[in-house]
């Protein structure tokens, strides 16, 4: 008698537990990255003047603990290829694909770890890796839910290509430098999987 009501306390533990993790996967909620939708830039300027390039190709995914709750990020990640930056100009795009060693890296990745709110602000915790190197960054985003269920990211990264041990690219024998500092402008679009 002890023996059966043992194995039954057992089941139901077993089916509360099931019935638990069941219910909290099914409170996360995944996105995919509408590519299509959403547009990243790199910009720097240079000793005779700003330049800009295109991110063309971009993935990623987010998910939230809730659907519907911006505050709810629990953990993303982006990536591109790096020769998918483009400018207008063919100089410029070899001389960036050899500073940020495209052959041997040709990723950049970003992880999302967590996204607090600091004084009514969003921040989020990256970790960026460019040219194989790694680094911990903070980014202040604005996170939107749309109309559509679908969501908005935005923000403005600022980075230091010496940070990731790139050398900015020079031309024309070193009379034209590009600045150490470069901002990443982004507005990402992820749509419910």
């Amino acid at each position: 008698m002890k023996r059966m009501k043992d194995i039954l306390r057992l089941g139901t533990l077993i089916a509360v537990l099931f019935l638990g993790i069941q219910n909290l996967a099914v409170a996360q909620v995944s996105y995919m990255l509408d590519e299509a939708e959403s547009s990243a830039f790199v910009r720097g300027t240079s000793t005779i003047h700003d330049w800009e390039m295109k991110v063309e190709q971009l993935q990623g995914s987010i998910t939230l603990a809730e659907a519907g709750s911006i505050n709810s990020l629990q953990k993303g990640n982006f990536q591109t290829n790096v020769e998918s930056l483009k400018s207008d100009r063919n100089l410029m795009n070899k001389k960036t694909y050899e500073a940020l060693k495209s052959k041997k890296h040709p990723q950049i990745t970003v992880q999302v770890n967590s996204v607090k709110e600091v004084q009514g602000k969003l921040v989020a915790n990256l970790v960026v890796t460019i040219a194989g190197q790694t680094q911990k960054v903070t980014d202040e985003i604005e996170l939107k839910t749309l109309a559509n269920q679908a969501l908005s990211v935005q923000g403005i990264l600022d980075l230091k290509m010496t940070s990731y041990q790139v050398e900015p690219p020079v031309a024309l024998m070193g009379t034209i430098k590009t600045d150490d500092e470069v901002k990443v402008a982004y507005h990402l679009i992820f749509k419910q999987k």
